[in-house]
């Protein structure tokens, strides 16, 4: 069995996890060639497992290499474009927040890895944001009473969905906006001014945190709405 995983065995782990996943290779079988090819039988399960998930968009919980996370992402978007990288991403940066959660640190290499693969799900995610902003700061330029009327005639409570290249909530800018306004610039958790201020307006920086999260099933109003210092918005996250 080889020490390192070396560039040979992570091209190979892709090739037969492929075979699994789509020709009718057994997992069993699929270990087998990747143990006389010098991988371990356990990193070789899981090596396969982990193409698994990132095909079918679901968090993995066992973790393999930057190197092999790279190459998976990116061999993933050349066999299938945006449609196998999308869900792979989402798989990803599910296991990169429990990974975290659950031993106490950050993955700042993997998660370099992802924010660079993003890009190539075409921007749609980042225009998305980009125009959600724009929306915010329309918002704030009008009064909080204006805002909380619009808030107070919403007939539906729960954000609609739209499909990018990954799904994505919509949500309402008056919320966020709101938020920002009640918080005066001041985190609403640790009482402590905002610690810069945006770089485009010169308003105090803090970000606007679900209590209950919208995929959990959270309602997108200013009473679920917190806006927090980015510290305890990771704290909100991962503390």
């Amino acid at each position: 069995m080889a020490n390192t995983l070396t560039t040979a065995h992570i091209q190979g782990a892709y090739r037969i996890a492929s075979q699994v996943m789509d020709h009718g290779l057994s997992l069993k079988q699929g270990v087998a060639q990747l143990v006389t090819e010098g991988v371990g039988a356990t990193y070789a399960q899981d090596l396969i497992n982990v193409y698994r998930s990132m095909r079918l968009g679901r968090c993995y919980h066992r973790t393999i290499n930057v190197e092999a996370t790279d190459y998976f992402l990116r061999q993933l978007f050349e066999d299938g474009g945006a449609a196998y990288l999308s869900p792979a991403i989402n798989a990803t940066h599910q296991h990169i927040d429990y990974y975290e959660k659950h031993q106490k640190l950050t993955l700042h290499r993997k998660r370099k890895v992802v924010a660079d693969l993003e890009h190539l799900l075409g921007g749609s995610v980042m225009s998305h944001l980009a125009a959600f902003e724009e929306l915010v700061q329309a918002a704030l330029v009008d009064s909080s009473d204006a805002r909380k009327a619009r808030l107070a005639a919403r007939a539906h409570l729960k954000p609609e969905r739209v499909v990018l290249t990954s799904t994505m909530f919509v949500r309402n800018p008056d919320v966020v906006a709101e938020a920002l306004h009640r918080a005066a610039g001041v985190c609403e958790v640790c009482v402590q001014p905002a610690p810069f201020t945006r770089k485009s307006n010169g308003t105090p920086y803090l970000e606007v945190h679900h209590k209950i999260r919208l995929a959990d099933g959270g309602l997108d109003t200013l009473e679920n709405a917190v806006a927090l210092c980015p510290n305890c918005h990771r704290a909100s996250h991962y503390g």
